[in-house]
């Protein structure tokens, strides 16, 4: 069973939508507001495609944004949604926000339980709470999972 989970901080947050393959959405503490994105890298790594859920089948029904290239985000003459749309403009403040040292007290960043490279559904506790998998995590530069006490604890017990 894979759970999502509140991306809590800058780094947290840009680790995940970096890894490839990142579902997540955006919470607005202040109006309720939320939209839900899907960040994909090119084959050749250059740059990120950005999509925002905008139908019923949170699998398949995204529209493409814009392209995120060189830490930029932008459109592109085949974005679908432009500036001045609600969820284009929701994802370019989000965007700028990053450069900041920490996410605005005003908004929440959730991922939705599945790996943000492989996309496969997460089950290691510490895995959902970072959005990646233990075997995507080295190949992202995040480095093995830490084996917690708990961790140890039930591979004793079993």
């Amino acid at each position: 069973m894979s759970h999502g989970a509140q991306l809590k901080t800058r780094d947290e947050a840009v680790q995940f939508i970096q890894a490839g393959n990142a579902v997540f959405t955006l919470v607005s503490k202040k109006t309720g507001a939320r939209f839900t994105y899907k960040v994909t890298e090119s084959d050749d790594g250059k740059l990120f495609f950005v999509g925002v859920l905008t139908g019923p089948d949170n699998t398949s029904d995204y529209s493409y944004l814009g392209i995120i290239r060189a830490g930029v985000f932008m459109q592109t003459a085949k974005s679908r949604i432009w500036p001045g749309a609600p969820s284009y403009d929701a994802f370019a403040w989000f965007w700028k926000q990053l450069d900041k040292p920490a996410l605005p007290d005003t908004l929440e960043v959730w991922h939705e339980g599945r790996c943000g490279r492989c996309g496969r559904p997460l089950t290691v506790p510490e895995s959902i709470e970072r959005g990646i998998g233990p075997e995507c995590a080295s190949k992202v530069g995040l480095g093995k999972l830490r084996e917690t006490a708990d961790t140890r604890a039930f591979q004793e017990a079993c």
